[in-house]
């Protein structure tokens, strides 16, 4: 049995296995705390409260003099005296600027942990993109549809055709790896045609191509990283962060690690294509939300190519499962794995 039929069979029965308890899967009914959420860029924050919604509690993000601050109540206005579980007893939710973003945490502030903050490695820490590199995109469904979305490399395919070509190809595996609070999906491509996009806007010459594509995601704040590294074009990792403001609505704020690459007109023009991009997702994404909404559980069919997006729900439910009985701790298993900048091939910054 040759590498490419054994990985199918493996994917076939790892989604089979998952598929029974997957189906169980009940998106946007379940809200899961202590996590951090990527809520605005830093560039975009002023004196001028920011108001921004993680699973529909609100937060107003405002610059308090030297000091960011992030609040359950409007800084003109005045304090609530019942206050939240979500914040201190002064009403601040724990917050941290980081990799150009405004960082909040959901869930209880004294498990507020710096270092449960998701690793990106191809971003700087302490500075943020250039403008060009980063914006939002809306998706009007949950957040959770959104990330099953992106596991499934194979949507690129038939959503994204006019960027991506044609499905042909030699070779076309896939394989996942996860942990409790995370889950990779991996895929390679061989001979892969080139699409009239590639070719004509950005220069391509040659006809075919290998891919390795990358997506990981961060079950709890949606967070994601996606990056598709071709064997002839350049190629530039993205960080989007699928924030839940709400069971119908997902803000994607969306930033490029445009320094992974040393093809300057490339790195400003890749990111114009974002908003074309959701736009296709949004498309696919908006119809789905009503048919699991309210309604009663079922059946989902699924090929090989869904085995990470089956994998994910299960993560999911254990997640909601865990959160249910009281248990808002991170396991042992997220310090294991691979380093995400090699998994990624990306170099690390600083």
């Amino acid at each position: 049995m040759n590498t490419v039929v054994a990985e199918t069979v493996a994917a076939e029965k790892a989604a089979t296995a998952e598929d029974t308890l997957a189906s169980k899967w009940r998106p946007g009914e379940f809200a899961l705390r202590d996590a951090w959420f990527p809520v605005a860029q830093a560039p975009t924050l002023h004196k001028r409260p920011l108001l921004r919604m993680v699973h529909s509690q609100p937060f107003y993000i405002w610059r308090d003099g030297d000091r960011i601050r992030a609040t359950d109540y409007h800084p003109i206005a005045p304090r609530r005296t019942d206050g939240s579980e979500f914040v201190s007893a002064s009403g601040d939710y724990p917050l941290i600027e980081r990799f150009g973003y405004l960082w909040v945490w959901y869930g209880n502030p004294a498990n507020a942990d710096p270092e449960r903050m998701p690793d990106i490695p191809f971003l700087p820490q302490h500075r943020a993109q250039p403008k060009y590199a980063w914006g939002v995109n809306f998706f009007h469904c949950t957040y959770e549809l959104v990330l099953e979305n992106i596991l499934d490399l194979t949507h690129i395919d038939f959503v994204h055709g006019s960027f991506s070509g044609s499905a042909d190809s030699e070779e076309d595996s896939i394989r996942f790896e996860s942990t409790s609070e995370t889950v990779t999906m991996i895929r390679t491509v061989k001979n892969r045609p080139l699409s009239t996009y590639q070719r004509e806007v950005l220069g391509a010459s040659q006809t075919h191509h290998d891919i390795d594509a990358f997506t990981h995601i961060f079950i709890r704040s949606g967070v994601c990283f996606l990056h598709s590294h071709s064997s002839i074009l350049p190629g530039i990792p993205l960080m989007q962060s699928n924030t839940p403001e709400s069971s119908t609505l997902t803000r994607a704020n969306y930033v490029f690690g445009v320094q992974q690459t040393q093809d300057k007109a490339y790195a400003r023009n890749w990111p114009r294509t974002a908003p074309d991009i959701a736009a296709q997702d949004e498309s696919v994404l908006n119809p789905q939300n009503p048919r699991y909404l309210r309604q009663p559980p079922r059946r989902d069919n699924s090929t090989r190519f869904d085995a990470a997006g089956l994998h994910y729900r299960k993560r999911h439910i254990a997640l909601i499962e865990r959160q249910q009985n009281g248990d808002f701790d991170y396991l042992p298993d997220i310090a294991e794995g691979s380093d995400l900048a090699d998994i990624l091939k990306v170099k690390r910054m600083s």
